[in-house]
């Protein structure tokens, strides 16, 4: 499957957001747009790509900030499991209060349970829930990727000391991941790629994979 990632990057930001474009059929899915910026507004779009979803890992301000005007500009769904769907709506659940941000409001087009899969591009995105980070944490599986939010990162996995943050479940969520049959690229929500077996043979809290 001819699948593109490009990480969309903001001056001053920390957070990862992933285009992901289907290079045959120009469908693509954007991962987590923390922020906005018109630049970037025109690089998708000079991409020529049918933006189809909003994909979100969960619902703090640094995942969500920009999703309200990227869904303006494209029209794209967005999708955000069900226990972080408030988040979209509320600057307190989406910590957007802590740093006195301008929030913009939005809402959800689908929300999500375990399981559920996403039609795109003559196959399916995969959704496995994650909660830990927060309730509503979810991985993105479609091909050999894994899009795994503040779950998962190189070496480490996401706090747990947010409201709705639970280390028991973090612990339990990266061990289903490496549960997984076979190897994934593994595209987090902050620093760099990692693929699933690095993180099966290097992270500590990956127990017993």
């Amino acid at each position: 499957m001819a699948l593109k990632v490009t990480n969309i990057t903001f001056p001053g930001f920390c957070a990862n957001c992933y285009l992901v474009c289907h290079e045959e059929t120009k469908e693509a899915f954007l991962v987590d747009p923390g922020a906005y910026g018109a630049r970037q507004s025109e690089y998708i779009k000079s991409q020529g790509v049918n933006l189809r979803y909003i994909l979100l890992t969960h619902g703090h301000y640094d995942h969500i900030m920009g999703v309200r005007q990227f869904k303006e500009d494209f029209g794209a769904e967005v999708v955000i499991h069900e226990n972080d769907e408030e988040c979209l709506r509320s600057p307190i659940k989406s910590l957007a209060i802590t740093h006195a941000l301008n929030f913009p409001k939005t809402e959800a087009d689908i929300c999500l349970k375990d399981g559920d899969r996403l039609a795109f591009a003559g196959t399916e995105i995969e959704v496995i829930h994650t909660p830990g980070h927060t309730k509503g944490s979810v991985c993105y599986k479609i091909g050999d990727m894994l899009f795994t939010g503040d779950t998962l990162f190189k070496g480490t996995v996401g706090r747990t000391d947010f409201p709705g943050g639970s280390y028991k479940e973090i612990i339990e969520s990266v061990n289903r991941l490496g549960a997984l049959a076979g190897d994934y690229k593994v595209y987090p929500g902050h620093e760099g790629v990692t693929t699933l077996e690095n993180e099966r043979r290097n992270n500590p809290y990956m127990e017993g994979i």
